[in-house]
């Protein structure tokens, strides 16, 4: 009879939003291969002491620190504070491993800087669509000028710098007219994505450790050069449908394949080599035009609504770490 497995106690420090979904809830009250779940509430500590205190010896921690990360710059007293004790926390503690690292972390939360992550990742298989930072009137003259030069194309997708946690960050834009960028208040730093069309699929990719998932979904419709409506919409909500943009609805095939799953998952594998992260989510489309596969987002420690196996495969790496 094998040996039973040595317990590992992980603190776990997560929105409150997240603690509250069924699988996490199944997650922290199990202790399945070894693995006991601890609840950190960072609203109900004020130091390292009191965490300590609170959970006592931990020999790993997993978090989604980013909404804090987001926060901190903002002059949120609460998030200050709690990157302040996980700061405190990693130096008295240099051995208890965060999952994953809060600099590599925190890239994802920054739009801006995710693109530059990606345009360094040594690739071939993939590019990313164009992309213009708006922060000022200078900035956004310098964009109309590049449209109007034809240097970047309408229409386009305005994004939020910050990535996640806040309200706007889910919120997006597809803008077809120099009207509607003229408009747009630039004392707010937005993101301006070229809106490449797609064939209205989109490839998720989910990565845990060494595992890589790949689900297609719906998403955004093939645009007419022609179009001019402007249209809002929340990511966390289904897409917008051609009705939306005064467009017939067209039929939209699944472009799934196995050689293209396979590009899709070296795509992931690229892309955590450069990050340097173990949980995080990226999105992928074909471009209709030209073939090529484009990375359009990369967000940390997403749902993975669609991995049957989270629970032991988190376990399961969180060990690997560890030991």
């Amino acid at each position: 009879m094998a040996a039973p497995l040595p317990v590992l106690r992980v603190g776990v420090i997560l929105p409150l939003k997240k603690t509250r979904n069924g699988r996490m809830q199944e997650l922290l009250r199990s202790q399945e291969l070894g693995i006991h779940f601890i609840h950190i509430d960072l609203e109900t500590v004020q130091s390292v002491e009191d965490m300590v205190a609170a959970c006592g010896r931990l020999d790993a921690i997993l978090h989604k620190l980013a909404h804090d990360m987001v926060f901190e710059p903002l002059g949120d007293a609460t998030a200050a504070k709690n990157m302040r004790i996980m700061h405190e926390y990693m130096k008295q503690y240099p051995n208890v491993p965060l999952i994953d690292p809060l600099d590599n972390v925190r890239v994802l939360t920054n739009r801006e800087a995710v693109c530059q992550m990606l345009t360094d990742v040594p690739r071939s298989t993939f590019s990313i669509p164009l992309h213009a930072i708006v922060n000022s009137a200078e900035s956004k003259a310098a964009f109309l000028a590049r449209i109007k030069s034809g240097d970047f194309p309408l229409p386009v997708l305005a994004k939020s710098i910050e990535a996640c946690g806040t309200d706007a960050s889910h919120r997006m834009q597809v803008l077809s007219t120099t009207e509607d960028i003229q408009s747009m208040d630039p004392s707010v730093p937005i993101l301006f994505q070229e809106f490449v069309n797609h064939g209205g699929r989109l490839f998720k990719g989910y990565v845990l450790g060494e595992t890589i998932l790949i689900a297609e979904r719906n998403s955004l419709p093939d645009l007419h050069e022609s179009t001019t409506i402007k249209v809002e919409f929340d990511t966390q909500r289904p897409f917008p449908t051609a009705a939306a943009f005064d467009q017939a609805a067209v039929a939209q095939p699944a472009q799934w394949t196995a050689p293209l799953e396979a590009q899709i998952r070296d795509i992931g594998c690229a892309i955590q080599a450069q990050a340097k992260l173990t949980l995080f989510g990226y999105d992928v489309i074909v471009s209709s035009k030209t073939r090529q596969l484009m990375v359009v987002d990369v967000n940390y420690f997403p749902s993975y609504k669609e991995l049957e196996s989270f629970d032991p495969l988190l376990r399961q790496h969180i060990r690997k770490l560890v030991q």
